[in-house]
């Protein structure tokens, strides 16, 4: 037998399937909160830092602390520009991981049950991001995180882009509807 095996498509439920929903809302919320936590704690820790290391480093080393500094603050916001690619590299990881299952449409209001709890979830995640970036301190840092505030204040209707893909595949493999079980 060579190296590389075929798939091997294994009749189960779509339960599992949908449950890359969570998944899928559990990263999104959690890498967004870490990364306005974050670049938050850089923008007031950036000054004193810049202070601190010239002081300490001597004239003649020839470094300059300060452009070294804004680089990695300005490393921190290109999280900004490559959450969308993140949101592309999940749909892809529960795309192919609902492509390697068979499972009957019967599954499918099962699947809307967790739809339903996977959109509260995600409404909330998405009221509690924009209740932490609304305070004072994350106001201005929310400014450089344009492209992921948007996202997560629309995280319910990924959430559903999320299922509707999902379920059709889902339906598509179960061959519209006949028997696979």
């Amino acid at each position: 037998m060579g190296l590389l095996k075929p798939i091997k498509i294994e009749k189960k439920n779509a339960f599992s399937d949908f449950i890359g929903l969570f998944f899928v809302i559990a990263i999104i919320f959690g890498l967004s909160i870490f990364v306005i936590i974050l670049s938050n704690s850089w923008d007031k820790i950036e000054p004193k830092l810049n202070t601190a290391l010239t002081k300490a480093t001597p004239a003649e080393a020839g470094s300059n602390v300060t452009k070294t500094l804004e680089k990695t603050g300005n490393t921190i916001r290109t999280f900004n520009i490559l959450f969308p690619m993140l949101l592309i590299g999940l749909f892809g990881f529960v795309f192919v991981t609902a492509m390697t299952n068979q499972s009957h449409p019967a599954f499918l209001f099962i699947g809307l049950i967790v739809l339903f709890v996977a959109l509260t979830l995600a409404g909330v995640y998405s009221n509690v991001y924009d209740n932490i970036t609304e305070t004072g301190d994350f106001a201005a840092t929310d400014a450089n995180f344009n492209i992921m505030g948007l996202i997560l204040s629309k995280l319910p209707t990924v959430i559903l882009v999320f299922f509707v893909a999902i379920a059709l595949l889902l339906y598509m493999r179960s061959g519209g509807g006949g028997s696979t079980l």
